[in-house]
């Protein structure tokens, strides 16, 4: 994926020549024009967009951008006429046909080791599918943002976010670095400190810069010690574990610009650790270029095994019982809300522990509180033990008053507002906020979110395409919860059709598509789930190393013959595959509430069951109640007495903030005005 491609898929943006051309009524008239055709794909632009557009020299060639960069199923399935030739087909001609296909792909290289490109497929009817399906979903905003700021608006955006990257995002970020100098990346603060690691190593092996000026971008991007050891493994590991001398000096000069303090308790985290720090130390040649002897002597007391850590300290402090146990872990925040369990097992009271942590509430990570409150939230954390069933009692309430608390620190555009909340096309009941256990595809509606089926949409299609020079063969697999308690299974390995679901054939060569329909009227008579999961059976290591790999989920009225299979403007999420796996719980449908989300985690099981327990512990909506509350806001259902218009996609009107693009108000430093908001 290119640089604007993943623009589009991960922030919804697209850079345009921005007042490059005179505005004219010519120019607004071609700039409708193009906003209609994107209305077609599925997208629309703001009515202040459509504007920059038509002052735009961009504006020829715009849709075509936009078309590139959605996506496209390039190939028929097995059954050009699916899903109705498979419904109508016997079971013995389908198992027939697929055996057929197996031995001119596996067979023909298995017997004979000639490389085959494409297998047998069945000669069958093949209509021209050229009309559309009525358009079910909504248009969804796409947001313009200047040529100039391609590069810097995504890297503010991303890195300034407290959570890790998803690989997509790393990606922009990568190509970001190098376009960007070390003045603009040095005046952007990277709040989480695992996404430091490619800003560092951007301005580390920039040939450009002097010693000196690298030492001062790289300690005002690393807050302390620990952000250069975790960037220096980074660096060290893709440099093959050999640094030049001049790369040596620099390190050790970094570390020794810090106070003597952090450098001591940042040298050891852990005992584990430990061993990964002596081990950089030797390939740093620290002895040889430090200039500091008391920064010396620490590193000596590390080698001798002298040199405690602070997690090591309390932890002896505990066991003996200490007075100020609880005040060494009120210092340090952070660390004790990881170790609540920890202390609780071993004997100090919640409420205790809870006295300590409130006012330190606005120290502590929002993204923190969300997982714990997530985990604490759900059923299966309480059903454990005795033991883990007395802790989710008494941790659950306290922790979702720490979030609210932490909450109100922030500065934020709802703070005594009046906000209206408009989300149509979303549950915020069955959707869940995640953090830890994100999907890592990304895409601009993060994994969690649950989208309401549309009424008038009778089937909801699977699909995947993909493509190489050589033969890879990528499998579709349906599980679904039948109300009798049964998982059935369709797809690859499974069954081809039931009453409910049908998958259209199983292709082993590379330009292949699969789809698996659901029929949701049927569906809501026997079945309580369906969860869609995708695997790399044969070709390269990952999905990562497919040339194409194409895969999402569609809402479909009509499946007559004529009918297209893919259509753009009625796919709830869409996803290029880039990651390093081979198997992905893709997303999974609530039949009853009718409701889709996507998953996207790893996992080698189909366990549908463990996703909708993961959504349903901690929904969107209690989350944005207690946002609310902290912020002093008041809800009204009237869009025109409203000071905010909170929606969860890309603004199009006057007041409208995104609940997306303002990262759901988790960051401190949260943007302080809608228009600020709607920049990024």
């Amino acid at each position: 994926m290119n640089h604007d491609q993943l623009l589009f898929s991960e922030l919804r943006l697209a850079a345009v020549a921005k007042d490059s051309v005179p505005l004219t009524e010519e120019g607004v008239l071609k700039a409708m024009t193009v906003n209609e055709e994107l209305l077609a794909m599925g997208y629309t632009l703001s009515p202040k967009d459509i504007i920059t557009l038509a002052k735009s020299a961009d504006t020829d060639g715009f849709a075509a951008r936009i078309r590139a960069y959605i996506g496209d199923v390039k190939a028929k399935p097995m059954y050009p006429d699916f899903p109705a030739q498979v419904m109508e087909m016997d079971a013995a001609v389908f198992r027939f046909h697929q055996m057929l296909h197996y031995l001119s792909t596996y067979g023909v290289r298995e017997l004979t080791g000639i490389r085959v490109t494409r297998g047998w497929l069945p000669e069958v009817p093949d209509n021209e599918k050229a009309q559309p399906d009525e358009t079910l979903l909504a248009a969804k905003t796409l947001a313009l943002i200047g040529t100039e700021e391609r590069f810097l608006i995504p890297y503010r955006k991303i890195l300034t976010k407290t959570e890790r990257m998803t690989d997509k995002e790393q990606m922009l970020i990568a190509g970001c670095a190098k376009q960007l100098s070390a003045e603009e990346m040095a005046g952007v603060t990277v709040t989480f400190k695992q996404n430091l690691l490619l800003v560092f190593q951007a301005v580390f092996s920039d040939a450009a810069l002097t010693a000196d000026e690298k030492l001062s971008f790289l300690h005002t991007l690393c807050q302390h010690t620990g952000d250069v050891w975790k960037c220096m493994d980074y660096a060290l590991t893709r440099a093959g574990f050999h640094f030049r001398t001049s790369q040596k000096r620099l390190i050790v000069r970094l570390l020794e610009s810090y106070p003597l303090s952090d450098f001591r308790e940042n040298l050891i985290l852990s005992g584990k650790k430990r061993e990964r720090t002596l081990l950089m130390l030797r390939f740093l040649d620290y002895n040889a270029y430090s200039r500091k002897a008391d920064y010396a002597a620490a590193v000596a007391e590390l080698r001798a095994g002298t040199l405690r850590s602070w997690e090591s300290e309390i932890k002896e402090k505990v066991a003996q019982r200490a007075p100020d146990v609880l005040d060494a872990y009120a210092a340090r925040p952070g660390m004790m809300i990881r170790h609540l369990t920890y202390l609780l097992r071993n004997g100090y009271r919640a409420e205790d522990i809870f006295t300590k942590l409130m006012p330190q509430a606005a120290n502590l990570k929002t993204q923190t509180l969300v997982s714990l409150v997530s985990f604490f939230s759900r059923d299966n954390a309480a059903s454990l033990d005795e033991t883990k069933y007395q802790e989710t009692v008494v941790l659950r309430p306290m922790l979702r008053h720490l979030l609210q608390m932490r909450l109100a620190a922030n500065q934020t555009a709802l703070r005594e507002k009046k906000v209206c909340v408009r989300m149509p096309d979303f549950d915020l009941d069955l959707s869940s906020l995640r953090v830890n256990d994100k999907s890592s595809e990304g895409g601009y509606i993060r994994s969690g979110l649950a989208y309401r089926i549309p009424e008038n949409a009778k089937i909801i299609r699977f699909f995947i395409y993909w493509n190489d020079e050589e033969c890879v063969d990528v499998d579709l697999h349906v599980s679904a919860a039948q109300r009798n308690g049964e998982e059935l299974n369709i797809g690859w390995n499974a069954g081809y059709k039931s009453d409910e679901i049908v998958f259209s054939g199983d292709i082993t060569h590379s330009d292949a598509a699969e789809y698996i329909d659901i029929d949701l009227e049927k569906a809501q008579k026997t079945l309580t789930a369906v969860s869609c999961n995708i695997n790399l059976f044969s070709g390269p290591e990952t999905f990562g190393e497919i040339g194409e790999c194409f895969v999402g989920a569609m809402a479909v009225s009509e499946t007559g013959a004529d009918v297209k299979l893919y259509n753009p403007k009625n796919c709830f999420f869409t996803h290029v595959l880039t990651g390093k796996y081979r198997m992905m719980n893709y997303g999974f449908i609530d039949i009853p509430n009718r409701v889709i989300i996507f998953d996207g985690l790893l996992n080698d099981t189909r366990n549908y069951y463990e996703a909708m327990e993961r959504n349903g512990a901690f929904s969107l909506r209690e989350y944005l109640d207690i946002l609310f509350r902290s912020q002093g806001a008041e809800l009204t259902a009237s869009p025109e007495d409203a000071d905010v218009i909170l929606v969860m996609g890309k603004p199009s009107g006057e007041k409208e903030l995104s609940l997306i693009d303002a990262d759901f108000f988790m960051e401190q430093a949260a943007p302080a005005s809608a228009d600020e908001a709607e920049s990024l």
